[in-house]
């Protein structure tokens, strides 16, 4: 007779569940991709695509991976670079474009082209498997970006101005290519170059090819040229893994190696290099929680001197200038490790009553009474600070959690997390004050006990 389960193992069972990743690989677009990867000579691969709790899609590891693990070589007739386009029917076109294109502009016009020629495109199984969506800022409508911090929306409109001002300038290519797709309805639209110019700057990689460089193309920030790597840019950023890329010209091919060991079905990841959340939005449209990178700026007149409101100009321009000349401005912040040590010296320097280098330098270099009066005063000051931050957030993040179930938006909701972040970042800096504080009381009480013996 079998045993009944009972109703806490099936609870068990029932979030066990919801934390395993999810297998794409007997999805038709993807059995179709790999298929393809391995007619072109990409075989034996120890990944497999998934849906992971955490990250979304992403790459599964089949097998345990060793440190220093080959786990792909893609052949470069599978990559989508300058060269392979110069040598498409694209490049009597682009010979002639003028204005001329940027690389990235050539690329998203080919993604764009390849995506229309369906069954005729060789890359049509990759295509096939990217989103059709993204998140990154291209994609915010006005609604998204009323909810962004007030600090994140300019610069996330910036990116979106940026993706229609390249769109605006292709309109004369665009009539060049119009008897490429005659049957092809509303080709070359904004929808579809904002798909191709995000999958680009949200999936391309600049490892070096060589040969990559284009006369007919004009000079951009991109260095080196953007490149699609199909396969290799499914692999989701993680700021302590490491896989390193590298292009060997003998086999004409891209191989990766692992710097991390994985066990088994673990999903295998890539840092993207040491970004805040900020940055990760802005660029590849997603954020980290808790992210170790992520600060909270503070500004020197608009924060600190607009609370504390100093009176003697002479002895306030004596301050800055000592503070300027040993790079104490840089770095008024607030991140997971709570606020930055140049902060609470800026704020010591600007409650010191003297007016002397000396005693600045000392407190520069830490050469002050620890839990005393000035450094009290100063964390004090700092946790006003973070609390009128807080104030400037039109909500709370019981509210921010409340409001989510309204937002549908993937935009939208990655908005709003991403102002969550930023608060749960002051509050936890907060609580570390009050902590601090609350130890320097303490220890003022038992010096006081003491002294009196």
């Amino acid at each position: 007779m079998v045993a009944r389960r009972g109703r806490t193992w099936r609870r068990r069972r029932r979030r066990k569940d919801e934390t395993r990743p999810v297998s794409l690989a007997h999805e038709e677009s993807f059995v179709r991709f790999f298929q393809w990867l391995h007619r072109n000579g990409c075989r034996n691969l120890p990944l497999k695509p998934a849906v992971f709790p955490e990250t979304g899609r992403g790459l599964m590891a089949t097998k345990a991976l060793k440190h220093e693990e080959l786990i792909l070589v893609i052949p470069k007739r599978l990559l989508i670079t300058i060269d392979a386009i110069m040598d498409s029917y694209l490049a009597p076109y682009i010979e002639r474009a003028d204005p001329q294109l940027t690389p990235t502009q050539a690329l998203a016009v080919f993604l764009m082209c390849e995506k229309y020629r369906r069954e005729k495109s060789f890359w049509r199984p990759y295509i096939d498997i990217l989103p059709e969506e993204y998140t990154c800022p291209a994609f915010f409508t006005e609604d998204d970006f009323r909810l962004l911090p007030n600090s994140l929306r300019g610069k996330a409109k910036a990116k979106k101005y940026e993706c229609h001002k390249e769109y605006m300038e292709l309109a004369p290519f665009f009539k060049m290519l119009a008897d490429l797709f005659p049957d092809q309805e509303d080709a070359f639209n904004f929808k579809d170059f904002k798909w191709a110019w995000s999958a680009i700057k949200t999936r391309a990689f600049d490892v070096p090819l060589g040969g990559e460089t284009c006369c007919h193309l004009r000079d951009s920030d991109d260095a080196p040229n953007p490149t699609m790597f199909p396969l290799v840019d499914s692999i989701n950023h993680a700021a302590q893994a490491k896989i390193r890329h590298r292009y060997n010209e003998k086999r004409r091919c891209l191989e990766s190696r692992t710097e991390t060991v994985y066990r088994r079905h673990a999903e295998v990841m890539n840092s993207y290099g040491r970004a805040d959340n900020d940055n990760l939005l802005l660029e590849f449209g997603f954020i980290v929680p808790g992210n170790p990178a992520d600060t909270v700026t503070f500004h020197l007149v608009q924060d600190v001197l607009e609370y504390l409101q100093p009176e003697n100009n002479e002895l306030l321009e004596s301050k800055i200038m000592f503070l300027a000349r040993n790079n104490l401005i840089s770095d008024l912040t607030c991140g997971v490790t709570g606020v930055s040590p140049q902060l609470l010296i800026v704020l010591m320097v600007f409650l010191c009553k003297q007016d002397d280098e000396d005693v600045w330098e000392d407190l520069r270099t830490g050469r002050f009474e620890e839990d005393g009066p000035l450094d009290v005063r100063a964390r004090k000051v700092a946790g006003r600070l973070l609390s009128l931050r807080l104030r400037t957030y039109a909500t709370s993040i019981e509210e921010d959690e409340e409001g989510l179930k309204e937002v549908t938006s993937p935009c939208g909701r990655l908005a709003v997390y991403c102002g969550m972040e930023r608060k749960r970042l002051l509050e936890n800096g907060l609580k570390m004050l009050q902590h601090s504080s609350k130890v320097a009381i303490a220890k003022g009480v038992l010096r006081k006990l003491f002294s009196g013996r």
